[in-house]
């Protein structure tokens, strides 16, 4: 029996030490080095902004790109808030209303994503408005209630400071709707 342990011993020794036997690793090849790049041209602006702050990302491009037509109910409106009404469309925001004296919730941003509320930016004037788009698709009308030549600037500054935001509040909103439905 002893000789027999020792046959089986030695057996199992044998194919067990083929099989861990080391090999010597394959030659390999240098990775080639990666050919040196020229950095890619930057998109061009979109074309046929006047605003000094304008937006970004694929609103600001849709924007330029979608004609919206504008109603403006306060003669001269249109040239204060006209830049900005295109990115709003384009961002699927169907009403944006500004109320002065409402604190955190002064402004009201409603899309199909949900609403959104926020405050007065720092140093703005808080001024009256609302800008509503979709009727028809593809149509905004801007409204003013205290719009005049001589708070243009006042309206202007609001605009600029507020779409930008809402547009932003608005893309969180999407995003978190599209994430949860996933």
């Amino acid at each position: 029996m002893n000789n027999l342990v020792a046959t089986l011993v030695a057996g199992l020794f044998a194919v067990s030490s083929s099989a861990f036997a080391q090999t010597a690793a394959p030659a390999t090849t240098p990775a080639p080095a990666p050919a040196a790049k020229a950095p890619a041209a930057p998109p061009p602006p979109p074309t046929g902004r006047t605003t000094a702050t304008q937006g970004t990302g694929a609103a600001a491009t849709a924007a330029a790109a979608a004609p919206t037509t504008v109603k403006a109910v306060q003669p001269g409106l249109l040239e204060v808030a006209g830049p900005r009404v295109n990115e709003v469309v384009a961002a699927g925001i169907q009403k944006i209303t500004a109320t002065p004296g409402k604190g955190a919730r002064s402004i009201a941003v409603q899309s199909p994503w949900g609403n959104s509320y926020f405050g007065w930016p720092k140093d703005v004037k808080p001024v009256a408005f609302t800008i509503e788009t979709g009727k028809p698709k593809g149509a905004a009308t801007i409204n003013a209630p205290g719009f005049t030549d001589a708070n243009k600037a006042d309206y202007r500054a609001a605009m600029e400071a507020v779409v930008p935001v809402a547009i932003a509040k608005t893309g969180d909103a999407r995003a978190a709707k599209e994430h949860t439905r996933k």
